[in-house]
């Protein structure tokens, strides 16, 4: 606490202060007066002091002592001293108490109480402080290890949903060529379609331009040499069954019989064994040159066999096409074109869609058929070697043998539902990448009813033309009965 003389006192203490002083002083002037006085009349009174006889239980003076003027003056005095001592007791009693007054409210209160009740409150605010800090560090480290643990709780789900499943790099993996793949097929179909046409509309380098015995004498040479079996037609013997119509050079030659190479016997009309069977063909038109492949050939061949095996007639030069006649000849025959392409369209996708995929034989990354390979060999004992599983899934999986995988194969495999026992958010993707895959499935089902329905409506058409005709001439005889 302050010392009271270091203490600020305000004006009004100050002034209170100096009349306390002012006072003082004139009490200590008055106290000279009469201390003085009373020296002055002891000193007279016992001068003048007379001897007198003492009455009982008094004091007597003298009267040779006292003067005439002693019985008046000295009530006088004692009556002025009496007032003098009143007025001084008083007073002091007075400035005593004032002076403690002015001690209890500005020595005491305002130099003491007053400055120690603002310590006070000034050290209570401090502490108080100290402990709200206490509290609030307190509160900041209760945030701090809440927000640090929500921090980690979002960090390990999003490691554990971040985190995909080996089933979704399958599905992913073997998905990545299908778009490629499928533009291949379509470009491939295309390229079927446009060599069907060719050849039934007599276009230059093509098999039969020259004309309809053309067409089947080389197709014969064709079979003779590709896929001719002596053992047809009920072989029993060397000579009989087809031995004679497999004879390469005829009698006298060299007695080559038959197709050079056994496995593509009877290749040109057996569907399941060249395009059912498997899953890839080695056909790529994409390649500029394309490569003439067996596949090529076979598929060729068959398609001859399937649609238009007498292509359409060659002796139009023949024919005034400025006559009406002529030209509806020619229009019949386009229609006849017309329909054995609508036919044609459906052989030309399925083997577009069987038709080698994207070749990635040179991508540093891991290949697509790899991928599938792994896939393959999930099912299949470890024994069995690569090449046997790229001869079934080919070198080049087609767009249909990678749908095959993502679709069927790999369902097949076991742990594909021992992972479903995996997190939430895996098996939310599984969902999602099967019902792509589903969505593709309906789209190739779909595009396959759209062909099976021109199909019908072509054939539909096709069998009621006579139908029609007959209805046509009845509609017209009617009409002219009628004129």
């Amino acid at each position: 606490m302050m010392d009271s003389d270091k203490t600020p006192i305000s004006s009004k203490a100050a002034a209170e202060k100096a009349a306390a002083r002012k006072g003082l002083l004139s009490v200590g002037v008055k106290k000279a007066v009469l201390v003085v006085a009373m020296i002055s009349v002891l000193v007279g009174a016992t001068l003048t002091m007379r001897s007198k006889q003492a009455d009982a239980f008094c004091v007597s003076v003298p009267c040779w002592a006292c003067g005439i003027l002693d019985c008046i003056l000295v009530p006088i005095i004692a009556e002025i001293i009496g007032e003098i001592f009143e007025a001084i007791i008083e007073e002091n009693i007075e400035d005593h108490i004032n002076s403690e007054e002015n001690w209890v409210v500005e020595d005491f209160f305002e130099d003491f109480w007053v400055v120690g009740l603002a310590e006070m409150t000034e050290y209570l605010s401090a502490i108080g402080m100290y402990q709200m800090e206490i509290l609030g560090a307190m509160l900041d480290a209760k945030h701090q290890l809440e927000t640090q643990r929500l921090f980690w709780q979002l960090h390990a789900e999003a490691h554990k949903d971040y985190h995909p499943s080996e089933e979704i790099c399958w599905m992913g993996t073997a998905a990545r060529g299908l778009a490629a793949s499928e533009a291949r097929g379509n470009f491939n179909k295309r390229v079927l379609s446009d060599k069907m046409m060719d050849r039934q509309l007599a276009n230059d380098n093509i098999s039969g331009a020259q004309g309809v015995q053309r067409d089947k004498a080389d197709r014969w040479n064709q079979f003779v040499r590709t896929y001719c079996d002596p053992k047809d037609n009920d072989w029993r013997t060397a000579g009989s069954g087809l031995d004679m119509a497999c004879d390469h050079d005829g009698p006298g030659g060299a007695g080559t019989t038959g197709a050079t190479n056994p496995e593509r016997k009877n290749i040109d009309i057996d569907y399941t064994r060249l395009i059912e069977y498997r899953r890839s063909l080695n056909l790529n038109y994409a390649d500029f040159p394309p490569a003439m492949t067996t596949d090529d050939e076979d598929i060729m061949a068959m398609a001859s066999n399937l649609y238009g095996n007498t292509v359409l007639s060659r002796g139009l030069a023949r024919i005034d096409t400025t006559k009406v006649a002529g030209q509806k000849l020619y229009l019949l025959l386009r229609s006849i074109a017309a329909k054995r392409s609508v036919a044609y369209n459906t052989f030309a996708t399925i083997v577009g869609m069987k038709s080698a995929g994207t070749s990635d034989t040179v991508a540093p990354p891991p290949l697509t058929r790899t991928f599938l390979a792994a896939a393959f060999r999930e099912l299949m004992p470890a024994s069995v070697p690569d090449a046997e599983i790229y001869t079934i899934i080919g070198e080049n999986p087609s767009y249909m043998a990678q749908l095959e995988v993502l679709a069927k194969k790999i369902y097949q495999n076991p742990d594909f539902y021992s992972g479903l026992y995996d997190k939430p958010a895996n098996v939310a993707r599984k969902s999602v990448a099967m019902k792509a895959i589903d969505l593709m499935l309906d789209r190739i089902i779909f595009e396959s009813e759209l062909r099976q329905e021109m199909l019908l409506s072509v054939l539909l058409a096709t069998n009621s033309r006579e139908e029609f005709r007959t209805l046509k001439s009845k509609i017209v005889n009617t009409k002219r009965a009628q004129d």
